[in-house]
């Protein structure tokens, strides 16, 4: 990663712990992540948000019964998506107390309920056993952790010879440099992200890591819109509040904005296989 923040798990869960606090979190109907557009069509962000859920589901090629990380589980939405419609169970976790707490609410009155969990941890040192689960995902996790390697090992670890892993991510296309160095820096820092990596850093990382690695398909143009809805969302919320985290978000949707029509602003899916 070409830059980094001074990012840490504690303070990833307390700039998400804000943002529950303010609703921003779920101010695009729940997912916390960008939304799939296929073409020209133009369905609403939360249907959007929802098939980047499904086209994770997809590349991990599920079977009923099967167990499942979700790591960096969000509010939960993923998970309980996944869980129903596919017959799995579900273990998500995460650095945020408030995200955790939202989860477990949800599942208890999901349809998922009995086959999703959620629980807080860190994923650069999973409290699991070796082989718990038969694949994971990282729905923007991995981004905001000062060492990916070793959350990419720990996952490694975790997952049983043959599963898969699947990466969903930011991506830089090219280095961002002169004056677009302030959006990346912008980002890095309102948003507790640890460093966007190349789409070469991803492969590197993931071989050090020990995956193997299936597909990596750069989808930047069928996310692009995503950022702009975010920006808005997060307007209209700065302006209700009467708060110190007013400002936070305000600034938060500029930068979002702002990396989101940058070009070199990509978006990646990565499918990987423990061998």
């Amino acid at each position: 990663m070409t830059q980094q923040s001074d990012t840490t798990p504690d303070s990833v869960g307390e700039v998400y712990d804000v943002f529950a606090d303010a609703g921003a979190t779920t101010a695009l109907g729940g997912n916390i992540h960008v939304g799939y557009w296929d073409g020209a069509d133009d369905v609403p962000i939360t249907e959007a948000t929802d098939r980047l859920t499904d086209l994770v589901a997809g590349h991990l090629a599920l079977r009923p019964g099967q167990r499942l990380l979700d790591v960096g589980c969000g509010n939960g939405d993923p998970a309980l998506r996944i869980a129903g419609a596919h017959d799995v169970r579900v273990t998500g976790i995460n650095v945020s107390h408030q995200q955790i707490a939202h989860a477990t609410a949800q599942a208890d009155s999901s349809t998922a309920r009995g086959r999703a969990a959620f629980q807080f941890a860190d994923a650069m040192d999973l409290p699991f056993d070796d082989g718990s689960f038969d694949g994971a995902w990282a729905i923007e996790s991995l981004l905001h952790m000062p060492d990916q390697a070793a959350a990419l090992r720990e996952i490694h670890r975790v997952v049983r010879p043959g599963g898969r892993l699947v990466v969903t991510d930011l991506c830089q296309r090219q280095p961002f440099t002169g004056d677009d160095q302030d959006v990346l820096d912008g980002m890095l820092r309102v948003y507790e992200i640890a460093g966007i990596n190349t789409p070469d850093e991803h492969r590197a990382r993931l071989a050090e890591a020990g995956w193997e690695l299936l597909e990596l398909t750069d989808i930047g143009e069928r996310v692009r819109a995503s950022y702009g809805h975010a920006a808005t969302a997060f307007r209209g919320i700065a302006a209700s509040l009467d708060t110190a985290a007013a400002g936070q978000i305000s600034a938060a949707a500029d930068l979002m904005e702002a990396f989101g029509r940058h070009p070199h602003t990509g978006y990646v899916v990565i499918t990987a296989r423990r061998p």
